[in-house]
């Protein structure tokens, strides 16, 4: 699926939560109410007391209870209130942030991640130990990341030269630039964590 290449320059960190939050449910098959049940989990993962004060539903517990009842006022209690958000009626509290980010789709976290850092002049680079991160599988992303750039880069060079011409392409040929350099930064932090004698990692994907 190509990227909408959203960049919201005049909108609030909150917002642009919300909005990649939105765009990935409008654009695939993961409903409102999926994402829902997984912001959910994320945090009873990552705050659970916090979570518990807040009154999220701890979805796994309700479903080992057996009792479908509670399960399902939960659950549509707590789909209004991510409704609320989405919709913008209330504002995204600061520490959803993490969860509502770890709760969207690959793709659209990646993207999600690179407008956000890119606000403060940073590279969304994913730390060596994280789940699933290996040097193979970041090595495999750098290459479909650049196959992307050179896509979008030889449309915008067509002619040789970056105008203003070039400007309805530009976000698209910036979003890809910035994939890039996060996976060559990760890629080169591999590398360099072996050669200053750092514990050697898996690198099969």
């Amino acid at each position: 699926m190509k990227p909408s290449n959203l960049r919201h320059p005049s909108m609030t960190r909150d917002q642009v939560l919300v909005a990649h939050a939105a765009e990935m449910i409008a654009r695939t098959s993961f409903s409102t109410p999926r994402f829902a049940e997984a912001l959910a989990g994320q945090l009873q993962a990552l705050a659970p007391m916090r979570a518990a004060d807040a009154g999220v539903p701890d979805f796994a517990a309700l479903a080992a209870a057996g009792d479908s009842t509670p399960f399902l006022r939960a659950s549509a209690a707590w789909l209004k209130r991510v409704q609320r958000w989405l919709d913008g009626e209330v504002d995204l509290p600061s520490w959803l942030e993490e969860a509502w980010v770890q709760a969207l789709e690959p793709e659209y976290r990646e993207r999600c991640l690179a407008e956000l850092a890119q606000r403060h002049g940073l590279l969304a680079v994913r730390p060596q130990d994280g789940a699933g991160v290996t040097a193979s599988k970041v090595f495999g992303q750098l290459i479909a990341r650049l196959g992307h750039a050179v896509e979008q880069g030889s449309e915008v060079l067509a002619d040789g030269q970056i105008d203003l011409q070039d400007l309805p392409l530009l976000p698209a040929l910036i979003e890809q630039l910035l994939a890039v350099e996060s996976r060559a930064c990760e890629l080169r932090r591999f590398a360099e964590n072996v050669r200053d004698g750092g514990p050697l990692r898996v690198v099969a994907g």
